[in-house]
């Protein structure tokens, strides 16, 4: 699992935020990859972005990339990957074209993360 996030209020806000957006396009474009995108830093996020984790970590072509910091997001990135009728999910996952196909809330099963990956051709 990548981790990105952003020491707010330092010297370093704005080179974490470009890092990190260099990170997740990097993930997100990969063509061999399902990618599966958390957002949030909420207790229930943290214990589901370990859950995604653990069924990602087997299989080398899934990625699960944990947004902490929104800022990281692209403008319009989070929107595009979240519209309107998934903004109270804490996850998606994309495709191998790099297109949303599943939304998860924290509260989803390792059943629902499972399947959600295999919606997206995480299977291989």
């Amino acid at each position: 699992m990548r981790i990105l996030d952003v020491r707010v209020e330092t010297p370093k806000e704005k080179s974490d935020i470009a890092k990190g957006r260099v990170v997740l396009q990097s993930e997100i474009s990969h063509p061999a990859k399902t990618v599966m995108v958390i957002r949030g830093t909420t207790p229930e996020i943290s214990f589901f972005a370990d859950n995604a984790d653990g069924r990602s970590t087997a299989f080398p072509w899934r990625e699960v990339v944990w947004v902490k910091n929104t800022a990281i997001f692209d403008e319009g990135q989070e929107i595009m990957l979240f519209p309107k009728k998934f903004m109270n999910h804490c996850a998606v996952v994309l495709d191998l074209e790099d297109k949303p196909v599943a939304w998860l809330k924290e509260d989803s099963s390792l059943t629902d993360i499972e399947e959600a990956f295999l919606k997206a051709g995480g299977s291989h």
